[in-house]
């Protein structure tokens, strides 16, 4: 008799040790699950900050202008950013004012859209078009062993 109590505890603690387990082992898969949702929901934002920076920075040196005529307000981006799609709104007031600028990345992680906006001013080119070419070209290399060169000599 007191042997079939120690079989009967020993399994009531086998049970319950392994319940305990499970729910310590789901709870291990949901927190890593979200911690890699997380991880690449902010790997996205990455990406669509650098790509707003680059669409902005387009706008920049093309001119608001000429952006305008040339270039899509919305579209997608080109392989490897597929996934990525924006809109770009420049608002001007005035024609001597610089020009309100703001540019949305959207993206979605699983059914989620996400999106970032980043606003600027832009100022517009006026007169005729400036050659923006160095006068001198940069010798690079040569900058770059002159820094050698003057760092081993201290």
């Amino acid at each position: 008799m007191v042997n079939s109590r120690r079989n009967g505890l020993a399994l009531v603690d086998v049970i319950i040790g392994s319940s305990m387990l499970a729910i310590g082992l789901a709870v291990v898969i949901s927190m890593s699950s979200r911690s890699l949702i997380r991880q690449r929901n902010a790997e996205m934002q990455i990406t669509a900050s650098w790509l707003a920076d680059e669409l902005l920075a387009t706008v920049l040196v093309v001119g608001p202008d000429e952006y305008e005529k040339t270039y899509p307000k919305s579209d997608h981006f080109d392989p490897p950013f597929e996934e990525f799609w924006y809109e770009i709104d420049l608002s001007d007031d005035a024609f001597y004012l610089p020009v309100e600028t703001s540019a949305t990345i959207f993206w979605s992680v699983g059914s989620n859209e996400h999106s970032l906006s980043i606003e600027t001013l832009i100022a517009r080119r006026h007169g005729e078009p400036v050659d923006r070419l160095p006068v001198e070209a940069v010798d690079r290399e040569q900058r770059y062993w002159e820094a050698i060169e003057a760092r081993e000599g201290q």
